[in-house]
C-alpha cells in the first residue's frame, strides 16, 4: 500500500478471560487464560468452529469489550487501564476493524464510507480524503467511488469496508470473518490485501472458522471451548 503510512505497533494479550452467566445457567468460560502476541509485520489467525471464543477475543485484543481478567497492550499503552474515552480514542487511531457483515451506511457513496471513521475526529482533515482516495484506488474501486452500497457486489463491499478500516492509518487489523460472506476468487483478493497490511509492517489479528487462511498467516492458532491449543 504504497505512499500510506501507518503507526505500526505490536499487539499482546495476557492471559485474558470472559465468562458469561445467563440466569441461573451455570457460568461459561467464553476466554479461559488466553495468551497471544502479534509483532509487527505479522500476520496471526485463530481458528475454530462457531462458539469457540474467537470473537470474544478479538473484542477484547480491540478494546471494544473488557475482560474479566488479563490485559492487552498496543505498543506500550495498556488499553483497560484507559478510562472509556480515551479507550475510544486511541482504539480510532490505532485500530481498524473488518467484520463478516460490512456495516456499511445504505445511505452513503463509497467514498462517505470510508471516511466515516474520520468524521468528527482529530483526524478528520483535507488530508483525509486524499487518504481514502489512495485507499479506493488500492482497492480497485475507483469506478464505484460515487456508488451506495447496495449498488455493488458482495466482494465489492467487503473491499470498501476494508479501506475504511485502514483510513485513519491504523497499525493493527483485527478482521473477523473477513471472508465468511465471499466465494473464494473475492475471498482471496481480500486476503492478499489484508496479507498486504501485513507485509507493509502492519499487525493483524484475524479469527475464522475456515482452516483455508491459516496459509496466509505467519502463525495460526486452533481455539477450541475457550483456549488455545496450540
Amino acid at each position: 500500500m504504497r505512499n500510506i503510512k501507518y503507526a505500526f505497533v505490536e499487539l499482546i494479550v495476557k492471559n485474558v478471560r470472559k465468562a458469561y452467566r445467563s440466569g441461573k445457567v451455570k457460568e461459561v468460560k467464553a476466554v479461559d487464560s488466553v495468551t497471544i502476541g502479534v509483532g509487527k509485520g505479522e500476520l496471526v489467525s485463530v481458528t475454530g468452529q462457531s462458539g469457540c471464543g474467537k470473537t470474544t477475543l478479538l473484542l477484547m485484543a480491540g478494546g471494544l469489550l473488557t475482560p474479566d481478567e488479563g490485559e492487552v497492550f498496543l505498543g506500550n499503552l495498556d488499553m483497560y487501564k484507559l478510562s472509556p474515552e480515551e479507550r475510544d480514542r486511541e482504539r480510532a487511531v490505532r485500530i481498524g476493524f473488518v467484520f463478516q457483515q460490512f456495516y456499511l451506511v445504505p445511505y452513503m457513496n463509497v467514498l462517505e464510507n470510508v471516511l466515516i471513521p474520520t468524521i468528527g475526529s482529530n483526524s478528520y482533515s483535507a488530508s483525509a480524503d486524499k487518504r481514502a482516495r489512495e485507499l479506493i484506488l488500492r482497492f480497485n474501486l475507483e469506478g464505484r467511488i460515487d456508488h451506495k452500497p447496495g449498488q455493488l457486489s458482495t466482494g465489492e463491499r467487503q473491499r470498501v469496508a476494508l479501506a475504511r478500516a485502514l483510513v485513519n492509518n491504523p497499525g493493527v487489523l483485527f478482521a473477523d470473518e473477513p471472508t465468511g460472506n465471499l466465494d473464494d476468487d473475492n475471498a482471496e483478493v481480500v486476503l492478499r490485501y489484508i496479507s498486504d497490511f501485513a507485509a507493509e509492517g502492519g499487525a493483524v489479528l484475524l479469527v475464522t472458522h475456515d482452516k483455508r487462511i491459516s496459509h496466509r498467516a505467519h502463525r495460526s492458532y486452533q481455539m477450541k471451548e475457550g483456549r488455545l491449543l496450540n
